[in-house]
């Protein structure tokens, strides 16, 4: 499974990162939370789980929380804060995704914004439905980038973005193909979430000025169709 990522980019993209869960307003926190029932004893594992703002919205909901990061030199300081929180704590892996064995299966297998840094990304979500349980859920979400309004917005402001994704993991068919290959019930494919341009790697006041700016058109982008304007790809499937 061989990452398009750059060197440098995670640590350029979490340089200003906060330990904490994703604001309720967040629409991927709203996904899970409309979509994952309240439990005292499921689990649920997120692959490239760092920082943990999403798990902890699982951990709100009562799962046991598992994660596999290779993201490595700060990855103890997430795993601490969503202990501090009062989460039930599973088990937490530094590996890499291809070299990842486990003797346990999970009730949720998730990650969000994961499988479209990898050119054998098939493989990688492949790696998800192995993980999970029977009759289990499989949880991702995509940047849009294939829209032609984000992919611009990059290209002009923060070409760096495009290059480190790779374009076939983020087209709904695509994806979906993989899960019905891999014997799965597709429960929701559809694309998520207001108009929202933000840069990834860059965190200066002029970036942050720039983006403030561009989400003023805000409600001018939200009357074109909802693949072109809205921020993600949200896929919801249960294993057979």
């Amino acid at each position: 499974m061989e990452s398009i990522v750059d060197k440098n980019y995670w640590g350029d993209c979490w340089q200003k990162i906060k330990f904490e869960i994703a604001p309720k307003n967040h629409p991927i926190r709203q996904w899970i939370e409309s979509e994952v029932p309240e439990t005292n004893y499921k689990t649920c594992l997120e692959i490239g789980y760092y920082p943990g703002k999403f798990l902890a919205v699982f951990g709100e909901k009562g799962y046991v929380l598992n994660g596999i990061d290779s993201f490595i030199e700060p990855q103890n300081l997430s795993i601490s804060w969503l202990k501090k929180c009062g989460y039930n704590m599973g088990s937490f892996y530094k590996s890499n995704l291809r070299y990842f064995k486990s003797s346990e299966l999970y009730d949720v297998v998730c990650s969000f914004g994961f499988i479209e840094h990898f050119k054998n990304w098939e493989e990688v979500l492949g790696k998800h439905i192995e993980l999970t349980k029977t009759a289990g859920t499989i949880m991702i979400d995509i940047p849009n980038l294939n829209s032609f309004l984000y992919r611009f917005l990059y290209k002009l402001f923060e070409p760096r973005i495009l290059k480190n994704h790779k374009f076939s993991a983020m087209n709904i068919s695509n994806i979906c193909n993989v899960f019905k290959k891999n014997r799965c019930d597709i429960k929701r494919a559809d694309y998520f979430g207001y108009f929202y341009f933000r840069f990834v790697t860059r965190h200066g006041k002029i970036s942050v000025m720039v983006s403030k700016i561009i989400n003023i058109f805000r409600p001018i982008f939200e009357l074109l169709p909802k693949s072109i304007y809205m921020r993600y790809i949200v896929i919801l499937a249960v294993k057979q």
